[in-house]
């Protein structure tokens, strides 16, 4: 059997979609949404995305989709990696679309035009099938967390508290880890060295919680 002449081909489009996080001391982990401009859906948050242009490479759509939908220039993205497909014959209503997702852990004050959602708020009633695709990045960023250290890394940033890391790890797994468990694997861990945390990290009067910082 041979593939029918190209031009007969009714191929599909090629979106790339975008899941935006940072995550903060104050705020937990958060997920970034922009307001659509234009019909589907004109006026209803969803994920930055893009169809890819001809000559560019996934990756580059994706910092495209998050400059030109939530204002988020690529200074601000810590980190980038691609997450799955999508597809499926009604997930978008223009035409047969494959969705090529991304997660991006961004600069929490990043983006102007991104509205941010805590994860405790999901699922957001999304478009297209982006509630679906935001939870295979959150799975994606569970299954990876410490096992990927440039991922976790750019959550925690350069320097961090035991604390921190507790509430990263609670907010990912919805459980909170064991702090003995959690303090052998930071002690153990060579990608880390211990740091002295500034005073006014701890409660008034007592010691600086323990503080962290990546080894380059």
């Amino acid at each position: 059997m041979t593939d029918a002449p190209s031009a007969a081909r009714d191929q599909p489009l090629i979106a790339i979609d975008v899941v935006p996080v940072s995550f903060t001391t104050g705020d937990g982990l958060r997920v970034a949404t922009a307001r659509r401009q234009y019909a589907p859906y004109a006026g209803q948050e969803a994920l930055p995305g893009v169809l890819l242009d001809g000559p560019e490479i996934l990756a580059d759509g994706a910092l495209r989709a998050l400059r030109a939908k939530a204002g988020t220039g690529p200074t601000a993205v810590r980190h980038i990696a691609q997450v799955g497909a999508f597809d499926g014959p009604d997930r978008d209503p223009r035409s047969a679309a494959i969705s090529i997702a991304f997660l991006a852990v961004v600069d929490a004050l990043a983006g102007p035009e991104a509205a941010w959602h805590g994860v405790d708020a999901l699922p957001l009633g999304l478009p297209f099938d982006h509630d679906r695709i935001v939870g295979s990045a959150l799975e994606h960023l569970r299954v990876r967390l410490w096992s990927d250290l440039p991922l976790t890394r750019a959550l925690l940033g350069e320097r961090f508290t035991t604390a921190d890391a507790s509430r990263l790890r609670a907010a990912v797994t919805g459980t909170a880890p064991d702090p003995g468990n959690l303090n052998r694997m930071l002690r153990s861990n060579p990608a880390l060295t211990r740091v002295d945390a500034p005073a006014s990290a701890g409660p008034r009067g007592g010691r600086p919680p323990a503080a962290w910082a990546w080894l380059d």
